[in-house]
């Protein structure tokens, strides 16, 4: 309910140097709701705090929980592991049972910039049905784990302190289409975050980079969206660049205009003798994505990194780069035995040494 519709993932910056380093952190128009959130918990659900979503609900006596985690590894509730055995009873789509219930409270302050732009709150998995409410309102409605969650909370907020809550409940109907081998465990479990956009933006973006039939050249196709919030629309225009390895001399550059009628731009181009991506040779180009108003002044860049390759299938052989390759791949679950379902990138490092250590190629992402 209420939620956006989804898109590629990104942050917009003001300057290309800071796109290239895309460390989110050091933009301008990011604020992380990561740390210690006050936290009400309920073993059966039914036993909520009265009020928990009004802003004036004192929560000084409730506990603090740290954003992200899973509240069975803090405490709260005992992680289960099950297989193909559902752990409640079966009575789809309903759930007919205890059903454990948190409730997540937060209090944030936005920077006076961000005044007259969208603001987007931002969760990258919350495991459970979870209701969002900002200074008593209700926002909306997420249910999908192992996946972002965005919504917009612009209309919401107000001057000074906002207020945040979030209630997520253990099981729903969607708990249905989610059993298989892993642990079952709840909450917030990845990054929070705020991040501000301008009235009019760059919303998604589809970046390709594939070879011609020889192999030899790089053939580059940028279809970028844009989207405006309200009713006043702008005419402005998009510069797509494609760097070196060095970062410092485009290999392709193209502008195009958009008026207030336009929604998607499409850009393609072709690289001359490519360096092509491979498992081995991972060679990668900085793409950066400029938007402009029609004065020319940047209103905000963000970009990606993309691997010039073909994989193809040809007398039924897998081919990448026409190269022949033989597929060796592991499942893998977003879970560490500490943290839960919150990965970091040192275990994400580790695990990927661990793989290549042992020739593994390929890696299917469940959950």
């Amino acid at each position: 309910i209420n939620k956006e519709s989804a898109h590629a993932y990104f942050m917009i910056y003001d300057r290309a140097e800071d796109a290239v380093t895309d460390d989110f952190s050091s933009s301008s128009f990011f604020q992380s709701l990561n740390g210690s959130w006050k936290f009400s918990f309920s073993e059966n659900g039914k036993d909520k705090p009265e009020g928990f979503q009004n802003p004036e609900l004192n929560d000084r006596n409730w506990a603090t929980i740290p954003v992200p985690s899973n509240w069975e590894l803090e405490g709260f509730g005992i992680p289960m592991y099950t297989n193909v055995k559902y752990l409640f009873p079966k009575t789809p789509p309903t759930i007919e049972c205890d059903n454990p219930v948190g409730i997540y409270r937060k209090h944030f302050r936005l920077p006076e910039y961000w005044n007259e732009r969208e603001t987007i709150l931002h969760f990258n998995s919350i495991s459970g049905a979870a209701w969002v409410y900002v200074n008593g309102q209700k926002v909306g409605l997420s249910k999908v784990a192992k996946s972002p969650a965005e919504f917009d909370l612009t209309k919401y907020l107000k001057k000074g302190e906002n207020v945040l809550v979030v209630a997520v409940q253990r099981w729903h109907d969607g708990s249905y289409l989610e059993d298989q081998d892993f642990w079952r465990i709840s909450g917030i479990e990845q990054d929070v975050y705020l991040y501000s956009l301008p009235k009019t933006t760059i919303w998604d973006f589809f970046l390709q980079a594939t070879l011609d039939d020889t192999y030899t050249d790089g053939m580059f196709k940028a279809d970028v969206d844009l989207r405006v919030f309200g009713e006043k629309r702008q005419s402005g225009s998009v510069l797509v660049e494609v760097f070196d390895k060095e970062n410092k001399n485009p290999v392709f550059t193209a502008v195009k205009k958009f008026s207030s009628k336009d929604k998607q731009l499409y850009f393609n181009g072709i690289i001359s003798r490519a360096r092509k991506w491979s498992a081995e040779t991972p060679e990668l180009y900085q793409v950066l994505l400029h938007l402009k108003d029609a004065t020319g002044n940047t209103i905000l860049v963000t970009g990606a990194k993309v691997g010039f390759r073909s994989i193809e299938v040809k007398d039924a052989q897998l081919l990448v780069n026409g190269i022949p390759i033989m597929v060796r791949g592991v499942n893998l679950h977003i879970h560490n035995e500490r943290t839960g379902h919150v990965p970091t990138k040192e275990t994400m490092l580790q695990d990927i040494t661990l793989m290549k250590q042992n020739n593994i190629n390929a890696v299917r992402t469940s959950h």
